[in-house]
């Protein structure tokens, strides 16, 4: 082994600052493993556990962070499912995260009045999420240990059921459509989302109503330019700092905040 080789083996562990790149990490690994393991020839059994407690985590992870995302915008921010916010993080409930998940983001959808097409789209995928909830049967001890203890630590019930059996293949495809819901989601709502972080930072400024064209753009003077001429091609130029979308008659406008460009309906 040589050194490059060898140092592969070192981990910056402590440079994973935040839930995102955990979450990003774990989701790695579920690709990993389901793409590499069937190389061994061996039963999944083997490892199916492990594997679908990762696979769940993954998905505990997305949730909270969505919900997390969400709560930072909406309004009214009081929890439907849990008693406080520490109850939330510190839960392994699949489906009361699931719950708690949809109603942010149809309360946010509600407040932005976002299209009838980001829900449908969302409802699509979400569709999806409550199936795999229902095959995964995840609680806190679901995967990770073989009994549900009371607080004498006497048995109350196996974690899984003897009987129950997973189509690895199945779940792995709607873990993948999943992707759609939990990066989707925030993506689509991001045209509001990033109004309110412009304006929340911008008090003063009073011409937007409420969304951009797209999501805000990292800036570069260079990158600034190719912007105002992709503009100039797709919409029609009204005046310097002003560009007309001929479907709706939008009109918009160029801002420039912290680094990134914003392209404000006004």
């Amino acid at each position: 082994m040589n050194r490059i080789e060898r140092d592969r083996f070192i981990t910056y562990i402590g440079q994973t600052y935040n839930n995102i790149q955990i979450w990003g990490q774990y989701e790695r690994m579920v690709d990993f493993l389901f793409d590499e393991y069937p190389k061994t020839k061996r039963r999944f059994d083997e490892i199916a556990q492990p594997f679908l407690f990762l696979l769940s985590h993954v998905i505990e992870l997305a949730l909270k962070e969505n919900i997390k995302f969400f709560e930072q915008y909406v309004k009214s921010k009081q929890l439907t499912k849990f008693d406080n916010w520490t109850n939330l993080l510190k839960s392994h409930d699949l489906k009361a995260l699931s719950d708690e998940f949809k109603i942010y983001f149809f309360r946010f959808h509600k407040q932005v009045k976002a299209s009838r097409e980001d829900k449908d789209k969302f409802n699509k995928y979400y569709k999806i999420l409550e199936k795999l909830n229902v095959i995964l049967e995840r609680n806190a001890e679901t995967y990770r240990y073989s009994e549900k203890l009371d607080n004498n630590g006497k048995t109350v019930k196996s974690s899984i059921k003897s009987n129950k059996k997973i189509d690895l293949i199945e779940v792995k495809s709607m873990f993948d459509d999943l992707k759609n819901l939990f990066i989707g989601a925030p993506n689509a709502m991001g045209i509001y989302t990033d109004y309110i972080d412009y304006k929340k930072n911008n008090p003063e400024y009073n011409k937007g109503k409420g969304k951009l064209y797209c999501q805000r753009l990292p800036y570069t003077e260079h990158f600034l330019e190719n912007v105002k001429e992709k503009l100039t091609k797709d919409l029609k130029k009204v005046s310097e700092n002003m560009w007309m979308n001929p479907e709706n008659c939008c009109n918009y406008e160029v801002q420039v905040w912290n680094n990134d460009i914003y392209i404000i309906e006004i």
